[in-house]
């Protein structure tokens, strides 16, 4: 996965911009229904394909969208240079498939990369692995994002194809001149698959300060979708939103989420220490609708008053206050107030130093006292400056321990007792679920007919770890119990302790989804506590398509 804590200084640009603007535009466009039409209604790739023919968006000026990202106070651009239709808006030397070759016939991607130079604006290109367009890709039914049923006119080729989408990622990257990044699209496979250590190498050979996410398997960041984590502090990371609900791509008539809900999800993310990509959807005639303009104009308005406070830096201290949340750089604290507070005064725990507080944009003094249970702050005004989010800057003397933001650990679990005699059962909540996957997504506890297991398992690096304390040595015989989904098959489990490992294979077949139990194998335990982990031993599509329910373990005689 690399998507490691340190951030190298080539890409710290990333980490500083803390807001971009998405932009999700292409055929579908003209359908206005979202960006997923052709699948979710099974448009056949011939009847697709004549949406060529009408594509031209006339109206499209690359400077008026740059200037937009300007106005919302955006620091970089994210486009969709290819979508999972596999239609290029970039003239590419491998398809016909490309904007060029409908009425429009320019390249849109070349005339924004130019605005967005001439603007120092800083862009990175959307790419989508999945192709339903090109006769090579292979479609395999039941995966996400793949055709089902596969078209009948293809020639699934995956070698051909991967060898495909690596040549148009280096068209990308060397065709525009400077560029900042890939954003892949396309998690459903394995890194092997997409050969992503591979193609990531290649980008920052070609691209040296251009970021890449974790879609392909293996990159820079994290990027989380439709959801705002805030466990992921400690690690790069972008979450992406639309500023329509329901769709990426434009849609005719849809609801548009409030100016003051997208300001907040801004500030969670910076408070997270993570970026935020906010989605535009134009429409067919290259234009950005009103609405969606107009929301990230408000935005640009409130980042005039408090961007000093979210561009470049970092996760502030965790409260448990739900309404506060608090950005740093070095020893100033900035304190983003989600909710007006009910009385004039607010209380921060914990024995700081506090030099000044500050209520921004005016730079009114705030009063700070300090009590038995913290830092007060006083004589807050009665009506709040801003009715989205307002910002106290705090200038500390120091930065106490207990102000600083670390990673998320997982949570520690007592060691389980191994008997000697008997059955032993290690379950699914006694376990320490480490690791994150793609989007930086952690294992989970589901329930199904009241029994938990542990899913959401998506990479090796995905481990759920039990302590234990063994009573006796010997060897112990191990059975393991998944909840079994009539999808799953080809995936394999391991079970690891320091010296041994275990390979369980999860046959294929089974006409139900059930609890089901297999034999493991046996494991030689020595008296005293040790750790007993499981991991995805052989993914399919990308995902180990099982739920961890328990192990058993039982001492030969």
């Amino acid at each position: 996965m690399l998507v490691q804590p340190t951030i190298p200084d080539a890409i710290r640009w990333f980490a500083d911009a803390r807001f971009g603007m998405f932009v999700h535009f292409g055929l579908y466009a003209l359908v206005g229904r979202g960006e997923w039409v052709m699948y979710n209604e099974n448009i056949p790739r011939a009847e697709y394909e004549k949406l060529a023919n009408q594509f031209n968006p006339h109206r499209f000026d690359a400077k008026e969208w740059v200037a937009l990202a300007q106005d919302a106070g955006a620091r970089y651009i994210t486009v969709t240079a290819k979508h999972h239709d596999g239609f290029c808006l970039f003239d590419s030397a491998l398809t016909d498939w490309k904007i060029t070759n409908t009425p429009f016939r320019r390249d849109l991607i070349g005339e924004l990369v130019d605005a967005c130079h001439a603007r120092d604006m800083r862009i990175i290109f959307y790419y989508s692995q999945p192709d339903w367009h090109h006769p090579n890709f292979v479609h395999q039914p039941g995966a996400f994002k793949d055709l089902n049923p596969p078209p009948k006119n293809g020639t699934p080729d995956w070698d051909r194809y991967v060898e495909y989408y690596i040549g148009q990622v280096r068209e990308l990257c060397t065709n525009y001149g400077r560029i900042d990044g890939i954003w892949f699209d396309g998690s459903h496979k394995t890194e092997k698959q997409w050969r992503g250590r591979e193609v990531y190498e290649t980008i920052k050979t070609l691209q040296p300060t251009a970021v890449v996410n974790d879609r392909a398997r293996y990159g820079d960041f994290f990027a989380p979708e439709r959801h705002l984590p805030e466990d992921l502090t400690g690690y790069l990371f972008e979450a992406c939103e639309s500023i329509s609900p329901t769709s990426w791509g434009y849609q005719g008539d849809t609801a548009s989420h409030s100016a003051p809900y997208l300001i907040q999800s801004l500030v969670k993310m910076a408070t997270a220490g993570g970026n935020y990509l906010l989605n535009v959807g134009p429409a067919p005639d290259g234009t950005i609708p009103s609405v969606q303009a107009e929301r990230m104009r408000l935005i640009g308005a409130w980042l005039a008053k408090f961007g000093e406070a979210i561009f470049g830096t970092a996760a502030g201290p965790a409260f448990t206050d739900s309404t506060l949340r608090a950005t740093r750089r070095d020893r100033t604290v900035y304190l983003h107030l989600l909710d007006w507070p009910a009385t004039d005064r607010i209380t921060l725990p914990g024995a700081v130093d506090v030099r000044t507080a500050t209520l921004l944009p005016e730079e009114s003094p705030v009063d700070v006292i300090t009590t038995p249970d913290g830092i007060e702050l006083r004589n807050l005004p009665a009506l709040p400056p801003d009715s989205s989010v307002n910002v106290i800057r705090l200038d500390l003397a120091n930065v106490p321990e207990t102000w600083k933001r670390h990673p998320v650990e997982p949570e520690s679990k007592p060691a389980v007792r191994v008997r000697r005699d008997g059955e032993t059962i290690l379950n699914a909540n006694e376990a320490e679920l480490r690791g994150l996957g793609v989007k930086g997504a952690r294992l989970r506890i589901m329930e199904h007919d009241g029994r938990r297991y542990i899913d959401y398992w998506m990479v090796p690096e995905h481990e759920a770890v039990w302590n234990v304390d063994v009573e006796s040595e010997g060897v112990y015989d191990v059975a393991l119990t998944v909840w079994y989904r009539t999808i799953t098959s080809g995936c394999s489990v391991a079970i690891r302790t320091e010296r041994q490992s275990l390979s369980v294979q999860i046959p294929e077949g089974g006409t139900s989804d059930e609890f089901r139990t297999y034999r493991a194998g046996s494991l030689s335990l020595n008296r005293g506590q040790t750790r007993i982990t499981v991991a995805p031993d052989q993914l399919k599509w990308g995902y180990l398509l099982v739920g961890i329910e328990k192990l058993a373990l039982r001492r030969r005689a």
